[in-house]
């Protein structure tokens, strides 16, 4: 199975959530490469990239240059300065910062990450406030990414996922330990059907 890119998006509460569903990840290889945007200051990454680097099979660091898209990393988006996605497959650190009012922007973070042809890609929504993230939605739809969040009861603040949750194109809510679940459920379905493909 090819490596699937999976953006994940937080806020107020996010890296505790984060935290909870890469901890819940088995610990085991997995065909997947995430990339966080999380609103945070920049200040608080290095903390961030820490805590997020306790799984034994994925490794996290903030992203500061160009990088591959491959299995096992974690790469966390900068504050002071956007990341973009090319056809080639890999994520590289732009110049110019992210569109206010957010850094880093999940909407231009999901939007970017449809500039990636061949990459399957899966979009999940953690606590946070503010609706940002939630305008990409209608083209996340378009273009075939599944968006999963998650559920507002979980949440430290529901702002963000419940604002995605409005535009209709959310397909699957969990906690973060039952996002953890369906993902390897997701992953288990897509590699069987490549098998047979």
């Amino acid at each position: 199975m090819n490596t699937v890119l999976v953006l994940l998006a937080g806020s107020t509460g996010g890296p505790a959530a984060v935290k909870a569903f890469i901890d819940a990840l088995p610990k085991k290889s997995l065909p997947v490469c995430f990339v966080l945007g999380n609103h945070i200051t920049q200040e608080f990454l290095p903390s961030l990239e820490s805590m997020l680097n306790e799984h034994p099979f994925f490794s996290a660091e903030i992203v500061d240059g160009n990088k591959p898209i491959l299995p096992g990393k974690l790469y966390i988006a900068p504050i002071d300065r956007r990341i973009s996605f090319n056809p080639e497959g890999r994520i590289y650190l732009s110049d110019l910062p992210w569109d206010a009012p957010y850094a880093p922007n999940i909407n231009q973070m999901f939007e970017s990450s449809l500039d990636l042809n061949n990459v399957e890609k899966l979009a999940i929504v953690f606590s946070g406030m503010d609706g940002d993230g939630a305008d990409s939605a209608e083209l996340l739809d378009e273009n075939d990414v599944e968006i999963w969040c998650q559920t507002l009861e979980t949440c430290v603040q529901a702002s963000m996922p419940l604002n995605m949750m409005r535009t209709g194109k959310v397909i699957y809510k969990d906690s973060p330990e039952g996002l953890a679940r369906q993902l390897c459920d997701y992953l288990e379905s897509h590699n069987s059907l490549d098998q047979y493909a």
